[in-house]
């Protein structure tokens, strides 16, 4: 699954994010055209913002992608988003990968170490990046607290889970979760974190959209 339904107002654009200029063409073509051509997926559905779905979907036909099983309307959150998607998925699908088209280069080596340990039994796998600065919890502008950084990670996405996992993650009262694992994790699922991808950046600012643009 690819959620592109951010609005992405912090770009400043006139358009959701996932249609911003990426080099010469849009942000959500590079991740798109990166999953179709994966040995490790079978299908994709794409989740973009309301009034967006044609566009996506001529996108898809510009660049000749022959995995976009469905185009879906977003929702007024990521969660909201990825639940939509995923009444896309076929019954029979056994795991589920969600990316955020925020992250436009993903690569066969991250989506690889993401299924991999899906196999040991756990409930999602997540890609993190060790957290290299020190990290303070403020309150009111005081640091209360300097953490130790040494048990912290960022997480990224593709995010992978067995597709009954994730189904009954979202089938309850969804919250603001800024990704899947919190909504498995809250029910107690157990994630296993892999070794996530610096080039993953997740595309915020103007200045996020240029440095990914000069790694093309």
């Amino acid at each position: 699954m690819l959620v592109a339904a951010g609005a992405g107002d912090r770009l400043g654009a006139d358009r959701p994010k996932a249609f911003v200029a990426l080099g010469a063409r849009v942000l959500l073509a590079e991740s798109l055209e990166r999953l179709d051509g994966s040995p490790w997926i079978d299908a994709i559905v794409v989740a973009v913002p309301e009034g967006w779905e044609e566009a996506a979907i001529v996108l898809a036909e510009e660049l000749v992608t022959s995995k976009v099983a469905a185009v879906v309307t977003g929702g007024a959150s990521r969660a909201h988003s990825v639940c939509a998607g995923l009444e896309e998925v076929p019954d029979e699908a056994l795991v589920v990968l969600v990316h955020d088209a925020a992250r436009p280069l993903v690569d066969d080596g991250v989506i690889e170490r993401v299924l991999a340990p899906l196999a040991q039994g756990y409930d999602g796998v997540v890609p993190g990046l060790p957290v290299a600065d020190t990290v303070k919890r403020v309150e009111r502008g005081v640091v209360v607290e300097t953490v130790d950084r040494d048990s912290l990670v960022t997480v990224q996405t593709p995010q992978a889970f067995p597709a009954h996992v994730l189904r009954a993650a979202y089938a309850g009262p969804l919250t603001d979760a800024s990704d899947c694992a919190s909504l498995v994790e809250a029910r107690g699922g157990r994630i296993r974190v892999v070794d996530g991808d610096p080039r993953l950046l997740k595309v915020t600012t103007p200045a996020d959209l240029a440095l990914v643009a000069s790694w093309l």
